[in-house]
């Protein structure tokens, strides 16, 4: 089932307090979170103005859930980018944010976001941003150089 389709009962479930728990799709958030493994932990963000490296979900106007980090705080938005991005994504507006990651079950070891060693990861993730599309290519071109070597 989508997470569009869900959207009425996880909505409920924040507003009553309760936790979401999803597995997440798609390969954005990679290389820490894993398309089909891992799991995310939800809650209301309560309106609270989110801060950099926060994990938002957020309503795209396209109607597209999308769980990106906060690389930037500005006044009129956040600019954020899933970890496999080299690309922006701005403004993400207070409005359009569903929920905030609490925490991940990554290859089932829960990871809180508040763990010394997970923010470590943030802080250097984003720091490498500029970098990330060097890396990103050239792990893509190392890969087929190898398949090319294996045939």
């Amino acid at each position: 089932m989508a997470l569009a389709e869900l959207s009425p009962l996880i909505n409920e479930a924040l507003e009553n307090g309760n936790e979401v728990i999803f597995t997440v799709t798609g390969n954005s958030m990679a290389p820490f979170l894993k398309h089909q493994r891992d799991k995310v932990c939800l809650v209301k963000s309560g309106g609270k103005l989110l801060k950099k490296y926060d994990l938002p979900l957020y309503l795209r106007a396209d109607g597209k859930y999308i769980l990106h980090r906060i690389i930037e705080v500005k006044n009129n938005g956040y600019v954020t980018a899933g970890d496999q991005q080299w690309v922006k994504e701005y403004p993400v507006l207070p409005s359009q944010v569903v929920a905030v990651a609490k925490g991940f079950w990554r290859q089932g070891k829960y990871i809180s976001c508040n763990s010394f060693l997970y923010r470590v990861y943030c802080r250097f993730w984003v720091a490498l941003f500029p970098l990330r599309r060097f890396y990103f290519k050239g792990k893509q071109l190392w890969t087929k150089v190898k398949r090319v070597n294996q045939n």
